[in-house]
Formats: structure tokens, sequence, C-alpha cells
């Protein structure tokens, strides 16, 4: 069925008018082997044959949600979370000063940067806080504060009333019973919190199973013991450790709690879901999950240096999508009529760690048009001139043999780039006759190559896993004439399947990302005619040796790169939340790059003998800040299974998956610690234990043993296992899974 789609705001007027009211036996090990039969759970899956994607959370069910009368009057939020891609976007908007726009976000002095700013800020949009100078996150609260809040984001009219009349209708619509406060101007705790945010939200089911990942569960008073259980499981509070029951709430928590009511999209994903497979008498459980791709997530990812995605994920965790290789005609050509295309090894490295791959091959740039350029794209026994007859027809038959070669070696799953960088390498960055005339020529070729390479894929049955992605430098001068003066990008745009862009523009803070998003937001708008966007290039050069300045960027201290990334993350956060143009369009978001090239440094994460600059921690924060919201996480939940007799295992693409996740109740620490997993076939195995370890074996092999007893605590261990091959789409099959 196909739900409305809602904004933010409109959550809370819905809500307003809504007055309605864990089997597996005993394991005595931590062997989980092969069964001739699968038990299978019972789950809601997500409709995969419509762009819009508009579903409860996966394990609600509608006839619970339209049966939670019995909490009373209060007005139900909604828990549908919107997965679409937004509304239409806008066309031929001129180049805005992004800059400008940050300038007025708001006053709180003490929430930059903070992890519930954007909460505290939307709140105040909305009427629920006042707007001053700082808004004190860490202050506690009352009990008649808080009801104060929670009215006014349900969209009651409270005005006028005093304390004993909210009192009063709290009471009256049940939203808590006459026993619940004796003092309603106490500090408010955690366990209240929840109480009070649970009456106020529709239910889940298997809420039981999250009681693991609250280590101080059994402090809990047993009459809220109940909602803790729900606010968990729905997101609205975060909790993977201490939930500290007692202890007094801050605004802080309020303010996300809240906007998690009303914004569904900003909900946390859940370290885990087990679905029917939860039983709380079994130590050992293992589930398949399967996940589609998000409409309206946003893949981030890294350039990994064409074969390091085993650092990428030693770092980031799990990556939907990874920038991998260059590949040019003159280098596979080098003699006249004669290929080699050699393996095409970085890309399967790619898919051996379960990521979608972009590469490029670069076919028509030469020196004639870009003298600056190092080398000419087009073998040197042809005329250097992509409109030469001979030389066209030559690069067509390159392309074509190029495309079913790679095709064939990594299967499918891959973004192609056909002259990679078209501003630079093509000079079409100017507004002279000279640029225009070639920006035409380029764009006559571009749509030629596309329809070349798109017949070769379907000659090898490869015609749904070939994507094509056109990649602009930036924003230049011509760009910024106009729609009507740059008819060639609409031919672009038109043939291809995703637009890409390279930003490296900065103002004079070498740390305000306010011109990247800009350039964003201007291709989006005005070129991408309703394609997927990926940011494929951007990043800042870091000095090691802090008093010399890049030539390009003026940058000079690895302080500025890290800030850099923690701004450009935290204006991510606005833009999503407002329902900006990055969730309209923005699909990636790819940095340059995981690793330097040279000694003294350059754009890399870490320097060229691998030791972490400043930047990794905050990239590494700005990854989860977007990816633990369910509405801009990459993928979507959709199925969780037993899979205690084994599991068939499918891998679409980055974004499309099954995975297994093996849950220990009781690790005692004194195991070996060795994590065991048999497959039917060769393939590749990489696991995160407990959300932040991370080991991999991208070797191709049926058994795969990882000693993780360094990541394991002692109790509760949430380990997350996924497959990957060097061909993408794959199917595995899971035999056994030990921990000893």
């Amino acid at each position: 069925m196909k739900i409305k789609h809602f904004r933010w705001l409109s959550f809370v007027l819905a809500a307003a008018l809504l007055f309605t009211g864990c089997g597996l036996g005993k394991e005595n090990s931590s062997d989980i082997s092969t069964n001739s039969s699968v038990k299978s759970s019972q789950t809601t899956t997500v409709p995969t044959n419509s762009s819009e994607i508009i579903i409860d959370t996966p394990d609600i069910s509608s006839e619970e949600v339209s049966g939670n009368k019995e909490k009373g009057k209060f007005p139900l939020f909604s828990n549908q979370i919107d997965y679409s891609k937004g509304e239409n976007i806008p066309q031929e908007e001129e180049y805005l000063s992004y800059l400008a726009m940050l300038k007025f976000r708001h006053e709180f002095k003490d929430m930059i940067n903070h992890k519930s700013e954007v909460a505290a800020v939307r709140l105040v949009k909305l009427g629920v806080f006042d707007k001053t100078k700082n808004f004190y996150p860490d202050k506690t609260l009352t009990v008649i504060e808080f009801f104060k809040y929670l009215f006014i984001t349900a969209g009651l009219d409270i005005k006028n009333k005093d304390d004993a009349a909210l009192i009063e209708l709290a009471k009256s619509s049940k939203l808590i019973e006459d026993d619940d406060f004796k003092d309603f101007n106490h500090e408010l705790t955690n366990q209240e919190l929840a109480y009070l945010v649970d009456k106020a939200v529709a239910d889940r089911s298997n809420t039981g199973q999250f009681a693991m990942m609250i280590s101080d569960f059994s402090s809990v008073s047993d009459k809220m013991k109940r909602s803790v259980l729900q606010v968990v499981g729905l997101g609205i509070l975060e909790c993977n450790g201490k939930f500290q029951p007692k202890k007094a709430t801050t605004r802080a928590v309020v303010a996300d709690a809240l906007y998690r009511l009303v914004n569904t999209g900003y909900r946390v994903v859940l370290p885990y879901e087990l679905g029917e497979s939860y039983n709380e008498d079994t130590d050992i459980l293992l589930v398949k999950s399967e996940y589609i791709e998000n409409p309206g997530g946003i893949q981030l990812g890294l350039s990994s240096g064409y074969n390091k995605q085993d650092i990428t994920f030693d770092l980031f965790g799990k990556r939907p999508i990874d920038r991998v290789e260059f590949y040019k005609w003159r280098t596979i050509e080098t003699k006249k009529g004669k290929y080699n295309f050699g393996t095409f090894y970085n890309d399967l490295e790619a898919h051996k760690l379960g990521s979608t791959v972009i590469s490029c091959v670069d076919i028509s740039a030469n020196l004639n048009w870009n003298p600056d350029f190092a080398m000419s794209n087009i073998p040197e026994f042809y005329e250097q001139d992509i409109t030469n007859k001979a030389t066209r027809t030559a690069a067509k038959q390159f392309l074509y043999s190029f495309v079913q070669e790679m095709m064939k070696a990594v299967y499918g799953d891959v973004i192609l780039s056909i002259d990679y960088e078209l501003d630079w390498q093509q000079r079409l960055s100017g507004v002279s006759e000279a640029h225009r005339s070639r920006a035409a020529i380029f764009a006559d070729w571009y749509v030629e190559a596309c329809n070349v390479a798109r017949e070769a894929a379907k000659a090898v049955g490869a015609a749904d896993r070939l994507k094509l992605m056109v990649i602009y430098n930036n924003v230049t001068d011509h760009h910024k004439l106009g729609i009507k003066e740059n008819e060639w990008m609409k031919k672009l745009g038109q043939a291809s399947d995703y637009i890409g862009i390279d930003s490296y523009q900065f103002p004079q803070d070498k740390s305000d990302p306010s011109i990247t998003l800009q350039n964003i937001r201007f291709l989006i708008n005005n070129y991408s005619y309703g394609k997927p966007v990926m940011m494929v290039e951007n990043g800042l050069v870091a000095k090691w040796d802090e008093t010399e300045k890049n030539k390009t960027t003026g940058l000079s201290t690895l302080q500025e790169q890290a800030k850099y990334f923690q701004n450009l993350f935290r204006e991510f956060q606005f833009a999503l939340e407002r329902g900006d143009f990055i969730n309209k369009n923005l699909s990636g978001f790819l940095i340059w790059q995981l690793m330097d090239t040279t000694e003294v440094g350059a754009l890399g994460l870490l320097d060229i003998k691998g030791i972490e600059k400043p930047s990794v921690k905050t990239v590494q924060e700005g990854f989860k800040s977007i990816e633990k919201q369910r509405q801009f996480n990459p993928s979507v939940l959709t199925k969780v299974t037993d899979a205690t007799y084994g599991a068939d295992i499918k891998v679409e693409s980055g974004t499309t998956y099954e995975k297994l996740t093996y849950i220990t109740r009781n690790w005692n620490g004194k195991e070996n610690g060795t994590f065991r997993i048999k497959l039917k076939n060769p393939g590749t195995v990489f696991i995160t234990v407990n959300g932040d370890n991370h080991y991999v074996i991208d070797r191709m092999a049926d058994i795969h043993e990882i000693p993780i007893k360094d990541a394991l605590k002692k109790g509760n261990n949430v380990i997350d296992i996924y497959f990957g091959s060097e061909k993408t789409p794959f199917e595995q099959s899971v035999l056994k899974v030990l921990l000893h």
C-alpha cells in the first residue's frame, strides 16, 4: 500500500489527530551447524517494485499498532519511516551563497557540534524549546517541565495552563495513572522518560530481545521495564550498554527523544534484530538479516587506494561503495588492435569486501585539447582527435571490448565513468567559443560511447549491472551560465545513470565546507535531471610539515583537515533533517582518499606509512552520525529469519545483501576466542564485533578462522558476519558457525 509522503513537521500534525488510545533450544556450546530444515520467523517485508518505500519498522505489525487503544487518549506518534528520495527538486537555481545560509542557523553557543544539536534546533523551530543564547544540554529537568515539552510536541494547546492543569491533562489523556508520580517537581529520570515516551508512541513487537543490550536492565523498576524496552526497540532512546534508569535525564537526551517522535527517520538503527528467533533461555542465537537499498539513503565511502579495502573496513566498517580504478585506452592498447586488459584485480578486491565498485575508463582526453594534461589517453598511433573517423571507430571498438571483459571478470555491480573529470581533462570550464565548441563535441562523443558500453554489457548478459556516470569538476563559470546555455550537459545527464562531481573548492577558511555543499546543491538543482548524484572525490590536503602550504588548497595543518570533515558532516545533518537537497538526490559521498601516496603528505586520512591522521576520528564519527539514522542509512532491513540450522546468503550489491548476526549471551572470557565459519563455496568473510571492532579475511576460501578474543566482552556479544566474493552478485551457503 502506498502511504502518503510526510515531511517531519507533518508527522506532528498527523500525531495530533491520532487520539487512539521472543524458539531455539538451550545450546551447550557455541556451535551452530547445518540442518536440512530452516526455521523462519514471522516478518514484514518491504515492497521493492516502487520508487517510494514507506513502511513501518520491519517488526511492527499493523495489527499491534491498531490495538494500542488501551494506552488511552494521548496522541500516538506513528512509527512509519519515509524511505523515499523526497520531493521534486527545483530547476535552474542560481549559484547561491551557502555560506550566507549558515551564519544564521541558531544561537545555541553550547550546541555547536553537539550530538543533539539538530534535534534541539528543530524543536526550537517547532516551538517546543525557547530560542535562547544557550541550550544547556547537560541540565536536568522536572517531570512537569517534560509534560510541557511533550504536549507541545504532540500539537496540544497548553496556553494559559498552570501546573495543576497540565497534570490533570496528563491524567485525563491517560499519559499517566494516578499513582505514577507523587512529586511532579522532582528531576525526571531516564526510566521515567522512557515510561512517558512509551505512552505517546505506537508499540512494536519482540522488544524482550533488547534486554540483552542493557547491562543494568535488572535495576529498572518493574513498572517501567516494558517501556524501556519499547523506546529502545523503537530507536527513540539510544542504549548499547548501561541505561542508568534512575539517573536524572538531560535536556539533550529529551531533545533527541522528542525529535525522534515527530521525525521517525531520525530514529536510530539498532545493533541487532532477532525477530521471532529470540528466546530468553537461549545462550547462542544466529539470524539472517536481509537488506535492500534505501532510495533516500546516503552511501558513504572512500577511495581505498585501488586495493586497500581491508584497511578501510578495519577503520570504518562495511562500506556500501568504493572508488577503485582508472583505466586508460593508451595503456591497454599498446599495439594497434591488441588489448591487454589484465585481471581487473582491484575491482575484484572491492567486491571481496562487499562494496559496489566505481571505476573509470579514460578515452578521449588529449594534449591538443588540454596541453596541461600529463599524457593523452588516445594511443599514439591514432590521430589525437576523437572527431577523427578512424580514431572514433577505434575508440568505440576498444570501449566495447573493455566493457565486455570487465563485466565478465567482475560479473556486474559496477558504476563506470567514461572519460573521468571532464571539465579538467577536456578543458570545458571556460565560457569562450572554443570551450563551448569542445563541450558540444564531447557531449556527442559521450552519448555515443554510452550507447556502445550498454550494447557491450547487454551482449554478455550484464545490462542491468552496468551503470554509467558522468563526472564534473566543481562548479565552473560555464555551469553558472544556466541551463539554456548548457544544453550539452542535458545530453550528458540523460545518457548517464548517475551524475558525479569532484569538488575541491574552498573559501578562505579551508575547514569551511560551504562551497562543497553549494556545489552539490547547484549541480543537483540544475544538471542532475532526476538522476542520483554522487560526490566522487572530496577532501583536503594535510601536510605533516605544518609550515608548508599546499599550492591548490592552501591548507597547512592536520587539524584543519579534521575540522573540515567535522564541519562537513555537521552540515550534512542539517541538510538532511530539513529535507534539503542531500536526501533528495545525493545518493553517495566518497572521500578522496584513504592513504597518502607521498612522503610529505596529501589528501589521505592516513599517511604513507599508514599512521592515522586526526581526520580518521572525525570521519568515523561523521559516518556513524548519518548511518545510525534509519531514514539515511544506505540499506533498509526487510526481513529476519532464524539461521540456527544454516543459511543461504545472497549479495546483490553494496546496499542490497544478506548477512548473519551471531549473539552469544554468556561469554565467560576463558575460551580461545576464535570465530570459525565454514562455507559451501570459496568466498570472503568480514565481521564486526560489538559495533566497533572489525576483522577481515579477504582471501577466497571455504573455511575461515578469525581470532576475535580482544574484541569480546564478558556477557553479551553481537557479531555481524558479512560475505564477499570476487564477482558480485553471488550466492553462498553457510554450513557452520563456531565461536570457541
